[in-house]
């Protein structure tokens, strides 16, 4: 039976240089540190990769021996190490796998135009054939329907947004464009009304004073509209 904890006695052994760490009961698991700090580390980590690859070939891990019947020469010290299996066998299960793809040259070509990421694509590809989700957990055909339904659905309100900003956008652009054109139409009066003040007393009853004033009345008609 697989168990989530592990506890193992392990020799510290100090060298020159460094400490090594072996496990009396798991003879191919070891490991060295600069420090004991960081042997214990270290410590944890080999046991939790030997641990692991039991497990992946169906072997059961042997019992642990007593930690006072293993004996340390004066450079030595024994000492117990526990490892928690379930977050090491999560990081294991989601560590990338190099994969080999084969797909027409065309298709490769087309793919980098498009920078289109491979990987992420296959993921999702080989997620969705397989009914399985992000954290490995498979899901029924029911699911991935409605998966599929809330992505239609999360597209139609996408594409119901960008409508909206559209819409405001001409409305906005439309906005801004009258409001110039009664700027330029408002001043193109102001001038108007300035060339006509200046020529009014001499040219009252002239025809250009006619004209000009003609001229303004129909920029108002325009501005009324």
């Amino acid at each position: 039976m697989v168990k989530d904890q592990y506890v193992y006695p392990a020799i510290f052994t100090t060298e020159a240089s460094q400490i090594t760490i072996a496990f009396p009961d798991l003879p191919e698991c070891t490991a060295t540190a600069k420090d004991s700090e960081e042997g214990f580390t270290h410590a944890k980590e080999a046991l939790a990769i030997y641990i692991y690859h039991l497990e992946e070939k169906g072997e059961k891990a042997p019992e642990p021996s007593e930690v006072t019947s293993i004996h340390a020469e004066p450079e030595q010290f024994v000492t117990l190490i526990d490892t928690w299996m379930p977050p090491f066998r999560k990081k294991m299960e989601n560590q990338a796998v190099k994969k080999t793809l084969t797909i027409p040259k065309w298709l490769d070509d087309a793919a980098k135009n498009a920078n289109l990421n491979y990987s992420r694509i296959l993921q999702d590809a080989l997620k969705d054939e397989l009914n399985m989700d992000d954290n490995n957990n498979s899901y029924s055909v029911q699911d991935k329907l409605n998966k599929q339904l809330n992505k239609v659905k999360k597209s139609l309100k996408d594409l119901s947004r960008i409508r909206v900003h559209v819409n405001m956008a001409d409305e906005d652009g439309k906005e801004k464009q009258n409001e110039s054109v009664t700027k330029s139409l408002k001043t193109e009066i102001d001038h108007l009304k300035q060339e006509l003040n200046d020529v009014t007393d001499r040219l009252k009853n002239s025809e250009e004073y006619q004209r000009l004033y003609e001229k303004i009345n129909r920029l108002l008609e325009k501005l009324n509209r």
